[in-house]
């Protein structure tokens, strides 16, 4: 019996979910720039509703990225912390994964590829492109990336799938958008999905010490404020 905490915290939504052995429970909340104060309490409180300590985790899964600078390292540093106090291994999971594994669920499942793309801010995207291999398995058909929206211009010569909150704020994706056997341009990276890849992950792998929880941005560049004279 596999006992998860995931956390994940690279968009604009702060979630939170504990896998118990047989149910998982989420805490799932659009919540902008609020990251550093909902997700220890949201952490705590899952903790609490199932009666089940830190340390008796098998490990904590967390949303690696890409995305936000602020909120992942806002998420990191929560993860970090926790298993360091605790003694609970990690497993780093990719965001985009976590949104390609939801839309695969909420078009029934099939083997369709699945186009991931989310806003990344300064007029770009972050982009993979992915294709269901079991029920909560799933294979990245490309490396992840950052990218102007028009780089994706390429409709897929076989049914697709799309995902993700680039899609509705990018002019240059709707056409794309719209060429899909199904669109999910709502979507966001969520704790519960994350759970789910952590323990199809742990079929084959063991979890990694804590101190190797660590981030993936991509783009090293973040927006900086002009400073005043």
């Amino acid at each position: 019996m596999t006992r998860l905490l995931a956390i994940e915290s690279s968009s604009e939504t702060c979630s939170a979910a504990l896998h118990d052995g047989a149910d998982t429970r989420e805490r799932h909340e659009h919540a902008p720039m609020r990251h550093a104060e909902l997700l220890l309490p949201s952490v705590q409180a899952l903790l609490a509703e199932a009666d089940i300590g830190l340390a008796e985790l098998d490990a904590i899964a967390f949303g690696r990225g890409p995305g936000s600078f602020t909120s992942l390292r806002i998420g990191i540093g929560v993860v970090q912390g926790l298993a360091w106090g605790a003694e609970v291994p990690v497993i780093p999971v990719s965001s985009l994964a976590a949104v390609a594994l939801e839309a695969i669920e909420l078009s029934g499942g099939d083997q369709t590829l699945v186009r991931v793309a989310l806003d990344a801010r300064m007029q770009q995207v972050y982009h993979c492109d992915f294709r269901a291999q079991g029920p909560d398995s799933i294979i990245a058909l490309s490396r992840e990336r950052v990218c102007d929206p028009g780089e994706l211009s390429d409709t897929p010569d076989e049914p697709f799938i799309v995902a993700g909150n680039g899609f509705e704020r990018f002019e240059e994706l709707e056409q794309q958008a719209g060429n899909a056997v199904h669109s999910f341009p709502q979507l966001l990276p969520r704790a519960s999905m994350i759970v789910r890849l952590a323990l199809d992950w742990l079929r084959d792998n063991e979890p990694l010490p804590a101190a190797l929880a660590q981030p993936v941005y991509i783009r090293n560049e973040v927006a900086v404020k002009p400073s005043r004279d």
